[in-house]
């Protein structure tokens, strides 16, 4: 496999001609309202902040703009358990690299219980010999 030199998204950005009203939800978030833009690093990338700063709103624009659904899961699970939508996703500019992930997956902590228990009613993971996720520990449950 080709050593990556670049992340397969280099780059997250508010596009220039985006409408915001910075006076509403997502835009008001701290996180959100002074984004700007967020290069990410080859091999990871970390979000901090306090509770409610808006990183969270963040990664679900991020996920939502590259094709996931805002609960989690590969771009082909689509479910919709909670409200609605922000549509920060809308104003999101993506700068790729030139390798794609053979394999993707939007993982949200909120939502793991949602996207293991879908899992199970489709029988996704029965086809690879996995078993529920939710016999398993946590932590088993993200490394497969």
């Amino acid at each position: 496999m080709p050593k990556r030199t670049h992340p397969y998204l280099v780059r997250a950005a508010i596009r220039p001609d985006a409408e915001i009203d910075y006076d509403f939800f997502p835009f008001n978030v701290p996180a959100v309202r002074e984004i700007g833009s967020i290069n990410f690093h080859p091999n990871v990338t970390f979000f901090v902040g306090e509770n409610g700063a808006g990183k969270s709103t963040v990664l679900e624009g991020i996920a939502v703009a590259l094709g996931f659904g805002t609960e989690g899961g590969t771009k082909n699970v689509r479910f919709q358990s909670a409200g609605s939508i922000s549509p920060i996703h809308d104003s999101f500019r993506l700068s790729r690299g030139v390798l794609a992930p053979r394999d993707e997956y939007f993982l949200r902590a909120e939502s793991f219980f949602n996207v293991a228990s879908y899992m199970d009613e489709t029988g996704y993971l029965q086809q690879y010999g996995v078993p529920s996720l939710h016999t398993l520990s946590h932590g088993e449950s993200l490394i497969l």
